[in-house]
């Protein structure tokens, strides 16, 4: 039996690395596909995206290799474009996402991001004060070395157009997957903000903490990868005669 794709979709201003610790940890049966935005990574040379539809656009092609059903983690900025894709496909009759685990992020329907009017008019403190409202850091090294300070003021306000056209156009998507929400107990998003992830499945959603904060994968990863396991691997109630 062929491992079962796990697409994996990052935060605002990240890349695909801040999975690493967590697929060290994966066991055979699931199959990592780490995806990066462009502007990033391997990535870096192409033109940063800007609303959600571009995004989706841009994973669907990047997906269009996968064969039957997968699954998705995101994180953050991730799990809104995870719920995107999943819809898309389903709306496409393509491939089928049976699981969306959505990582540090409170639900969308009742989401609000905490700035006003396009993130991609802000100063490049207004962003790093946005992104550290919604829980992330900005280290003084990146804010006091010119080149990073601008390139990654750039990449955070790209990264919020997404989420805030998401959230202006796409929260109440609602996806056949069951949802999978995976939070650090120290975290910005109370119970009731991630509970809310319910009304975008139609399979039911469920939450799993985890200790530490918005980067909790970073050090939990071989717990992540359990709980995933757990739900990917779980083996098919037995039949009757």
């Amino acid at each position: 039996m062929s491992a079962l794709p796990l697409v994996l979709l990052h935060h605002a201003g990240g890349s695909a690395g801040v999975f690493a610790p967590f697929v060290k940890a994966l066991p055979a049966g699931i199959e990592p596909v780490p995806l990066e935005l462009p502007g990033r990574g391997r990535r870096w040379r192409e033109p940063l995206l800007t609303t959600v539809d571009e995004a989706v656009d841009d994973l669907v092609r990047a997906v269009a290799g996968l064969d039957g059903e997968f699954a998705v983690l995101g994180h953050s900025l991730g799990a809104y474009l995870g719920l995107a894709l999943a819809a898309r496909l389903e709306n496409d009759g393509a491939v089928r996402c049976t699981t969306l685990f959505a990582s540090a992020n409170a639900g969308p329907v009742g989401a609000r991001l905490p700035f006003e009017g396009s993130p991609l008019a802000t100063t490049d403190e207004e962003i790093f004060t946005i992104a550290e409202a919604s829980g992330g850091t900005v280290s003084r090294q990146v804010r006091d070395h010119p080149v990073l300070r601008g390139r990654t003021a750039d990449l955070l306000r790209a990264d919020f157009s997404l989420s805030e056209t998401f959230l202006r156009h796409r929260r109440r998507t609602v996806t056949e997957a069951r949802i999978v929400v995976c939070c650090g107990t120290d975290d910005v998003f109370t119970p009731a903000q991630l509970e809310q992830w319910r009304y975008n499945s139609a399979a039911g959603a469920e939450t799993v903490r985890f200790p530490g904060g918005h980067f909790y994968l970073e050090h939990e990863g071989p717990a992540l990868a359990r709980a995933v396991a757990e739900r990917l691997l779980e083996p098919a109630p037995a039949g009757g005669i």
